[in-house]
């Protein structure tokens, strides 16, 4: 029997992770819960139930699974808000990845992540929780991925690269090996990095530059009270 498992967002993200979802032909998405979308419509054929005001009564129903399905546009607040509901509410956060995917067998990863069409993850490396490895990019052996990144479409992060957490990493950048990017900064689209980022920066170019403070930083060990 199937596993019972509830969606948070219906965008254009969540159509993906719909299909990698029955790719997998593991879970019986029950339904979306979304605050912006209409009860009675559906995404992908699947039904909008109503928002996550919904969960305590779904769980009660035998629904144990919930999945992040908000993408993340440099800004992981909504996905990290999504996270802390679906934990307080006693839910599994399951890894969805796609059928697609070619991940080593010894890739370590958090709960709650989602790894998209054409991925490669190679041997040793690390993924933190709530993290987005999105179609077709690369993540080389030993790479250090911390929670809710989101590494874009066809990025390539070369051997023992680090991303520290909640950083955004730019459609179709490449990062050669050994370099550290740090926390809550965004790497522009196209970018070649070359050399190590600081947290908190806006970087971007060929070869990537610091060029400003990332002004959406978010530091969530804070936010949760701790040091």
């Amino acid at each position: 029997m199937k596993k019972k498992l509830i969606l948070i967002g219906g965008g254009g993200h969540g159509e993906s992770v719909i299909d990698s979802i029955r790719s997998a032909n593991e879970y019986d998405i029950i339904g979306i819960l979304d605050q912006t979308l209409e009860a009675g419509t559906a995404i992908s054929g699947v039904p909008v139930l109503g928002t996550d005001e919904l969960l305590s009564d779904l769980c009660h129903q035998g629904i144990s699974y919930g999945v992040i399905a908000v993408g993340s546009l440099g800004d992981p607040r909504p996905r990290i808000r999504i996270y802390e509901t679906l934990k307080q509410n006693g839910l599994v956060l399951p890894n969805i990845i796609d059928k697609s995917a070619v991940l080593s067998q010894n890739v370590s990863m958090g709960e709650g992540s989602f790894i998209g069409k054409g991925v490669i993850i190679g041997a040793g490396a690390v993924l933190g929780k709530g993290c987005i490895i999105n179609t077709g990019a690369i993540i080389e052996h030993g790479a250090s991925i911390g929670d809710f990144v989101h590494i874009a479409p066809g990025c390539v992060l070369c051997g023992n690269v680090s991303v520290g957490e909640h950083t955004h990493i730019g459609a179709g950048t490449t990062v050669i090996q050994n370099i550290t990017i740090g926390d809550n900064t965004m790497i522009g689209a196209g970018s070649l990095v070359l050399r190590n980022i600081s947290s908190h920066t806006l970087a971007f170019g060929k070869p990537a530059k610091e060029v400003g403070v990332y002004e959406q930083s978010y530091d969530y060990r804070r936010s949760r009270g701790k040091p």
